[in-house]
């Protein structure tokens, strides 16, 4: 299709009015490993689990001193990992040090959905104070009464995960079936002052209700006390890895957790104990088993499918903390950096004087096909960089949109027989920032392009080839 020099700029904040959203909406499974098991298959597990059950044991454990529901005294688990997988991260509530996120009350949040709703099916929204489910990716920026807010769409779940701060608190409002336009307003209305949630307008009342005052995502792992990690390459994004949590269960209403958290549940036993494995909601990409053991709460997660992750919770067995540490592998500083090189696509600077560079490793090969690995680094510090992103798959021309740190990166690759080909950034109101795409290692069968800005603005994007035709575009949801 032969397009103008200057097309329009497409704008993602849709006009349609709130009552049109779609309420029917479903999500496919991809990876066609699963038959979707339904909400009532899901609170049937999780009841044989028996959340009654480890309820009372967590009220009647004499050694649990804590005041806090659910709270327990930390415990190791650890697996017989697979060939090739390493135990690198240990960490504990008690363990000066640990990364005390994993180990704190997330704050305040609520889930309000539709009429018989689900994970992934009807609408709903989940709004908390913090950030738990931004990645940055397929991301925009623009300003909504002052505040800069980060919209982003996440094609593998069908989700829309807008951030922000509001009078000094960060918010997250993560939804499904909802309209960017809608996202935006919801935006104007919510506020968390004091640890409480606030809206100034409620028009979502109309079909939504409150179902939970806790994130489901976040919530269906209960109170950690202790994780272990396993993975192929500490440091390498496009690792295989998988992490066991043990937790005391301190939600209340467990299946509706449940039922917006894991999707394409299966029940199986692991060691004579009643299980659950699914598909995480918020990331499909990782997988989730989960199991009581008294009154621990075991989840195993992990970028690995299904039944691989079911054969390696079957091996999961309590361990002691010198034990643990006895496995762990000392990471040489040599590892903070990616192992392996990379090639300079573009740099640049911003108006405030920040400098940028982007750059991109060799391929590596993962269950999706070839993917590089994109490099967000200052201009002086290349092997240090700010940010690694795994690229999307390779086999024609790409367009990716990342928001990190105040900054819009647009990154793009066409195939090598594409040469000549341009990356267009239309923004609304600047100037358009041209591209050439470059060859920036003739081992590699693409070649590269990418641009940087700092402005909150509306921005469409395309991919020109030599002819001045459109090949790609973004955004195309």
């Amino acid at each position: 299709m032969k397009i103008e020099p200057s097309p329009d700029i497409v704008e993602m904040i849709d006009d349609d009015d709130f009552t049109d959203r779609s309420t029917d909406l479903t999500v496919t499974d991809t990876r066609g490993r699963w038959r979707w098991a339904g909400p009532a298959v899901v609170a049937a597990v999780i009841a044989v689990i028996g959340y009654g059950v480890v309820s009372s044991a967590i009220e009647s454990d004499p050694t649990n001193k804590s005041s806090t529901p659910g709270l327990i005294d930390p415990q190791y688990y650890v697996a017989e990992p697979p060939p090739g997988f390493t135990l690198y991260l240990a960490e504990d509530r008690d363990q000066t040090g640990a990364a005390q996120d994993h180990f704190i009350d997330s704050g305040p949040a609520q889930l309000w959905a539709t009429k018989e709703a689900t994970a992934t099916r009807g609408s709903w929204f989940v709004v908390s104070q913090g950030r738990h489910h931004a990645t940055g990716r397929n991301a925009y920026r623009t300003l909504v009464d002052g505040v800069e807010v980060v919209i982003e769409r996440d094609p593998s779940s069908r989700q829309s995960r807008v951030s922000f701060t509001k009078n000094g608190t960060a918010v997250e409002i993560t939804a499904f079936g909802w309209l960017d336009r809608q996202l935006v307003r919801l935006v104007r209305s919510v506020s968390i002052d004091d640890s409480v949630i606030n809206f100034s307008n409620d028009f979502f009342t109309t079909d939504h209700r409150r179902l939970l005052d806790v994130d489901p995502a976040v919530a269906l792992l209960g109170l950690p006390v202790a994780r272990v990690e396993y993975a192929t390459d500490a440091v390498a994004p496009l690792a295989d890895r998988f992490t066991i949590t043990v937790s005391g269960d301190n939600v209340v209403n467990r299946p509706t957790v449940t039922e917006f958290a894991l999707a394409h549940a299966t029940e199986f036993r692991v060691g004579g104990h009643p299980a659950v494995v699914g598909d995480s909601v918020a990331d499909p990409a990782m997988s989730i088993v989960q199991w009581r053991d008294g009154d621990k709460l075991i989840t195993v997660s992990g970028n690995i499918d299904p039944e691989r992750l079911q054969a390696i919770a079957a091996t999961v067995h309590r361990s002691s903390d010198d034990a643990v540490r006895k496995q762990l592998v000392a990471l040489s500083s040599a590892n903070t950096s990616m192992p392996s090189a990379s090639q300079p696509i573009a740099t640049g600077q911003l108006p405030d004087g920040s400098g940028w560079a982007v750059r991109v490793s060799p391929p590596h090969r993962d269950d999706t096909g070839w993917r590089y690995l994109w490099w967000f680094t200052q201009p002086d510090d290349s092997n240090r960089p700010t940010r690694i992103r795994p690229s999307l798959p390779s086999g024609g021309p790409t367009i990716e949109t990342f928001v990190e740190e105040g900054r819009t990166y647009v990154v793009a690759k066409v195939p090598r027989s594409m040469s000549g080909a341009e990356l267009h950034v239309n923004r609304t109101g600047l100037p358009a920032i041209v591209t050439p795409f470059l060859d920036v290692d003739p081992d590699l069968p693409d070649e590269f392009a990418a641009a940087v800005f700092v402005e909150p603005v509306s921005f469409a994007v395309q991919i020109l080839d030599h002819n001045r035709t459109q090949v790609a575009f973004w955004p195309d949801f």
